[in-house]
């Protein structure tokens, strides 16, 4: 598990990383996703919420281009692998309130900036961590609709 000491890393690493050129951004964030995906399910939890918690203080351009960045590099896994992450960002969605603190319209916007097959693979892993989990209701009130709109079509 985190420690302290580890939260602040995590929240040091990414306003380094937040501010890097984009070409730099790209390979830190393919490593934190290897890492990530070795992690158990309750470190990936505990890692994800804590990136997701220390990511209000960042510039909100800054926030922008690493968010596109960070889609882009999950989106370069295995299935299989990223259907684990994003089912893990499905489970705490609700305890980090994730749509009050990021705006929907931005994540909608870096997600359709990435390439379409990036896209499509994020969005089948999406709807298939969905699918598995079993509670899939909960989550779905917790979406906003622009964003479920874009799941579902």
């Amino acid at each position: 598990m985190y420690s302290d000491s580890n939260k602040n890393s995590i929240e040091n690493l990414l306003f380094i990383i937040a501010n890097l050129p984009d070409f730099l951004k790209l390979p830190i964030c393919r490593t934190k996703v290897k890492e990530l995906v070795e992690m158990t399910e309750a470190e990936k939890k505990e890692a994800i919420i804590r990136s997701l918690n220390s990511m209000t203080m960042i510039q909100p351009d800054k926030l922008t281009g690493l968010t596109k960045i960070w889609m882009k590099a999950i989106s370069e896994i295995e299935p299989d692998q990223l259907t684990q992450i994003l089912y893990c960002y499905l489970r705490i969605l609700k305890s980090v309130n994730l749509f009050k603190k990021f705006d929907p319209k931005m994540i909608l916007n870096e997600f359709f900036s990435l390439e379409v097959d990036e896209r499509n693979k994020l969005l089948v892993c999406l709807r298939e961590a969905l699918f598995l989990n079993p509670d899939r209701e909960t989550i779905l009130k917790t979406i906003p609709m622009n964003i479920a709109k874009v799941i579902f079509n």
